[in-house]
């Protein structure tokens, strides 16, 4: 007797501790890792250069990287495909593509790219990400870990260009770290001198229509095939901006003589040159700065580390905060998604107790049965984190399905022994009888269900990563509860009823 007791309190008292203990410091993510031997690199070299130097520039990084890929491809400048008009890339930019022979050589090719790229671009942003297959359009698992978000408390001003640059330095020096900055778009701004325009006697329009004819900005139709569309423009010939200025004329309105001249454009624009943001990133709260954090191994001391920075280095002279932070990233996505299944599971606990209340007609009964949960979980964890796995959706699912099979089995054998038991027969007896009987049934179970997961562990076609994490939790509950429905179960029955009985 003191042995079935000393198991039982065993049971209570270290599982359930055990189980909350592992859930908070079992590894999370919202997918399992997914292994990968293909990587796009999104690079824009934030400098003003031409489709050629585009091409230079690619060529280099393909001749630099010949033995550690099998295979590469690129995107550079204008596609001008039907469907991807919304994403064009410029010419300062380039998609590129990688192929390795196995998963393990991508990341000595990621970090080979990024030691070129800062050795010989140092103003270029760069950022990697897997291609978007099937599984990564459905569960987004190229999202950077955690996004400092950096709104400016002036609204009337656009941050200056020099300001960013040093707040990413300063970013790379306090977290050890570099995010992918923000890019920069180098450009001319022509503005037209309305005053000489009155001198001039020079309509407005008639400026502004020979600037866009000039610059190759006049579109005025787009011929569409099959995949391709062709904008149609009204250009010149190839000139440089001051060339375009010095030569292009301008026809004014007539005198009282009814004559016309012509001045060049030069004469009525004034160019300034000048740096501002390629794109802006709007949220909830407004525009901000974005830097973004990948490969993060501690989120919350980053984000410490990040606020602090921040923090001593924006203050005015008045003594204020120039920015206000924020962060986001699949940091708190996966955080969100597993608090929600904590959630989830609590309330399939809480109206399955309800229903075997009304199944067994007793309150004690059914917290036999849902005892068994606390040990399954924290025993099911624990193989998880031996075999190197997360946390994760799949695993999730593969632990609550698998409960669920495992507490019908223990339904079963407290419905046998409360039937023998009013037949009667002692409750011992009872107990003994039942085992007897549903033995078999739920071996059988158990056995038909770890089979049935066996052929995942040893997959290796796509969206096998997706399976073995739910492989290995529905095998390991399985092993665990087919274990706690034969012995614990019927421990905990009679340590419950030995009074009565």
């Amino acid at each position: 007797m003191f042995r079935h007791k000393a198991i039982f309190l065993l049971s209570i008292v270290v599982t359930i501790p055990l189980c909350v203990v592992l859930f908070y410091f079992i590894p999370k993510s919202r997918m399992p890792e997914i292994k990968q031997n293909e990587m796009i690199t999104y690079i824009e070299w934030n400098e003003n250069i031409h489709l050629e130097e585009n091409r230079e520039r690619v060529k280099a990084l393909f001749d630099h990287i010949e033995n550690l890929q099998v295979e590469h491809t690129a995107y550079i400048g204008l596609q001008q495909f039907l469907l991807n008009r919304e994403q064009e890339l410029s010419t300062s930019e380039a998609e590129l593509y990688f192929k390795t022979s196995h998963s393990r050589e991508i990341l000595p090719l990621e970090k080979e790219i990024t030691h070129w790229l800062n050795s010989n671009y140092p103003y270029a942003v760069f950022s990697f990400s897997p291609p978007e297959t099937v599984f990564e359009k459905l569960f987004v698992t190229g999202e950077a870990d955690i996004v400092a978000e950096l709104y400016a408390r002036n609204k009337n001003e656009i941050p200056e260009p020099e300001k960013i640059y040093g707040i990413e330095e300063r970013l790379k020096r306090g977290t050890g770290l570099t995010p992918v900055g923000v890019a920069f778009d180098n450009q001319l701004n022509i503005t037209i001198d309305r005053q000489k325009l009155l001198i001039y006697k020079v309509s407005y329009e008639e400026v502004y229509r020979l600037l866009k004819t000039a610059f190759k900005e006049n579109e005025i139709t787009t011929l569409r095939s099959y995949q391709q569309y062709l904008p149609v423009t009204i250009a010149g010939k190839e000139q440089n901006i001051e060339q375009i200025l010095q030569q292009t004329l301008v026809r004014t309105s007539p005198d009282k003589k009814e004559q016309t001249h012509f001045i060049p454009l030069r004469s009525l624009v004034n160019v300034t040159t000048g740096e501002d943001l390629k794109t802006i990133t709007a949220g909830k709260n407004g525009e901000y700065i974005p830097f973004s954090f990948y490969e993060v191994k501690n989120a919350e001391q980053l984000m410490t580390d990040v606020r602090q920075t921040i923090t001593n280095r924006s203050q005015t002279a008045l003594g204020r905060e120039e920015w206000d932070l924020d962060f986001s990233g699949s940091f708190f996505s996966n955080k969100k998604m597993l608090n929600e299944l904590v959630v989830i599971l609590f309330i399939s606990v809480l109206l399955m107790y309800f229903i075997l209340a009304a199944q067994f007609e007793s309150f004690k009964q059914p917290l036999i049965v849902l005892i068994e949960l606390p040990i399954d979980i924290a025993l099911a964890l624990v193989v998880l984190w031996m075999s190197g796995h997360t946390m994760n959706l799949m695993s999730a699912i593969g632990i609550v399905v698998t409960c669920g099979i495992i507490i019908n089995d223990s339904i079963l054998k407290l419905d046998a022994i409360n039937e023998l038991r009013k037949t009667g027969i002692p409750l011992m007896d009872s107990i003994h009888e039942a085992g007897r009987r549903r033995l078999r049934p739920i071996i059988m179970t158990s056995l038909t269900t770890i089979f049935a997961m066996v052929p995942l562990l040893f997959s290796s076609d796509m969206g096998s990563e997706l399976q073995k994490p739910l492989a290995i939790a529905m095998i390991a509950t399985m092993v665990i509860g087919t274990a706690v429905s034969l012995f614990i179960i019927p421990v905990v029955y009679w340590f419950i009823y030995r009074k009565q009985a």
